[in-house]
């Protein structure tokens, strides 16, 4: 109850709570949210424990990247709760087909302790992505990546998967790039090469499948998919995006898949001019 977020005003009927897509406390008649999802009034509603990420996290210091006035609306030392619609706080928007995506960050403030000498900090640094998909107005579903720093070694629980995202030094696949190396600079039009791959899956049989993979800059000014359903994208004419289920003639495992991409430059929607930010990539499972 301590995590149960108001759901439409107090004392309503508990039908049209249900209705609402929202739940009902059968002891105390409330109507709150569900949790970690993505709600059919269009809000993200997610909690974010001290546990998470190692090392912990100071759930005070988390706030919506962007915006940081939207901070959480429950806040405990142990977790913090967030609740915005999918069109606030600076979310990013992309349409792929038929589906509309919405796409938050929570990011950790890395606050500063002055000293007689500088400053110091206790605060690592934590990012994580949030994820909703509307298909025709109604949910699709609903995906959570911690990205920084990286996914645990092990599966946290029965369900749950690590799943991480590396840059290749060479098509060879064999060494990468360190997280501390990023953001890593290319010229145009070389290829960088990228795996996803599940992090000690639970069960042997699982497979990895990629649904899309989304490249946007920093101002979140132009959006660019660059993988849709698992294949390149055909309004790309150069051809610049692959993916491989085999590579150099052999099989890549269930659990990993292997991408390759010509670098490239986002434009200034207006002027034409080139845009001088970094690149995110998204890759979704």
């Amino acid at each position: 109850r301590s995590q149960q977020v108001a759901c439409g005003p107090p004392n309503v009927d508990p039908q049209l709570c249900v209705a609402n897509g929202c739940c009902v406390d059968v002891t105390t008649s409330q109507c709150y949210y569900p949790l970690d999802a993505c709600t059919a009034d269009g809000h993200f509603v997610f909690s974010i424990y001290r546990t998470s990420t190692k090392p912990e996290i100071d759930p005070s210091s988390l706030v919506i990247a962007g915006n940081h006035s939207c901070v959480p609306v429950i806040c405990t030392p142990d977790f913090a709760v967030f609740k915005f619609p999918v069109t606030g706080c600076g979310t990013r928007v992309f349409t792929v087909a038929e589906t509309t995506i919405y796409l938050a960050e929570v990011r950790g403030l890395v606050r500063g302790i002055q000293q007689m000498y500088g400053q110091i900090t206790r605060d690592g640094p934590y990012r994580f992505h949030v994820e909703c998909r509307y298909s025709k107005g109604n949910l699709a579903s609903t995906g959570y990546f911690v990205v920084n720093p990286p996914p645990p070694s092990a599966a946290l629980a029965f369900g749950w998967l690590g799943v991480r995202l590396r840059i290749a030094t060479d098509a060879s696949y064999t060494s990468f790039y360190p997280q501390s190396h990023l953001p890593l600079s290319f010229l145009l039009r070389s290829k960088v090469y990228l795996e996803v791959q599940l992090v000690n899956p639970p069960n042997p049989s699982v497979v990895l499948l990629v649904h899309y993979c989304i490249a946007y800059p920093r101002s979140s000014r132009a959006a660019w998919v660059i993988i849709y359903e698992g294949c390149p994208n055909i309004l790309d004419y150069s051809g610049a995006a692959g993916l491989h289920v085999k590579y150099n003639n052999m099989p890549v495992s269930k659990h990993t898949r292997r991408f390759e991409i010509e670098i490239f430059q986002f434009l200034d929607y207006k002027t034409k001019q080139r845009l001088d930010e970094e690149v995110s990539l998204i890759v979704v499972q």
